[in-house]
């Protein structure tokens, strides 16, 4: 019977520490950080948190390493993010949010390695289809989706007009997630929105959205560019 029982508290003990809650100001941290590429706040953002914010630092650390050229950092930050949302998902199938988050870093991963396509494409499908059976209306789940259908050949399912629907809703919806404890991607919202406007042909509202994506953070870095390169 102790022994039943001290296995009990063991796995208790292990599950705890992993799935940990999103903390807001944890992920607000995170991503002032990112947009102000600021990798030193990044890793120790990363190095003192844990389950699904933990993931989110490696996520943010992969796209931010590709950015100073840095492939192999990048590479691992986005497969340690992956194990960690994984182990989330084991853990609780509902989970939504590391759902959204892991369908994202398969995306990523295979945008800086084309080859493993074949391989994450499914699983990054699959994430992104329960995310969205679970909560349809979630802005990141709409986010991602708007994003997957951007950078997906038309001859693979991808569609500029179907990203446009998806970020708009995804926009729509991130006015009511200011306070859910997981709340990052508005900006970031209204920048893929702007980049599909202009693949478009609409470049007065491209620049709109990235004038907007300034204006809820303005330390976007990414935003800013764009706006300064088509002004």
């Amino acid at each position: 019977m102790k022994t039943t029982l001290l296995k009990w508290v063991l796995s208790t003990s292990l599950i705890l520490s992993t799935q940990v809650q999103a903390d807001q100001q944890t992920i607000t941290a995170i991503e002032n950080a990112s947009m102000e590429l600021n990798l030193t706040q990044l890793i120790s953002i990363k190095e003192n948190s844990q389950g699904y914010d933990q993931a989110l630092a490696n996520y943010r650390l992969g796209l931010n390493y590709s950015f100073v050229q840095q492939q192999d950092k990048a590479t691992n930050a986005l497969t340690l993010a992956t194990e960690q949302l994984i182990k989330l998902v084991k853990i609780d199938k509902q989970d939504n949010e590391s759902w959204a988050l892991l369908a994202q870093v398969y995306g990523l991963r295979i945008a800086f390695q084309p080859m493993s396509g074949s391989e994450l494409g499914p699983k990054a499908q699959t994430a992104l289809t329960t995310a969205e059976k679970i909560s349809p209306n979630n802005p990141r789940v709409l986010l991602i989706k708007g994003v997957s259908k951007y950078n997906t050949p038309a001859m693979f399912g991808g569609s500029k007009h179907q990203a446009l629907i998806d970020l708009s809703h995804a926009i729509k919806e991130f006015n009511n997630d200011r306070y859910s404890e997981y709340h990052w991607g508005f900006a970031e919202a209204y920048t893929w929105r702007g980049l599909t406007q202009l693949e478009l042909g609409n470049k007065g509202e491209a620049l709109a959205d990235w004038a907007k994506a300034v204006e809820i953070s303005p330390n976007y870095g990414w935003a800013k560019n764009l706006l300064q390169k088509n002004s």
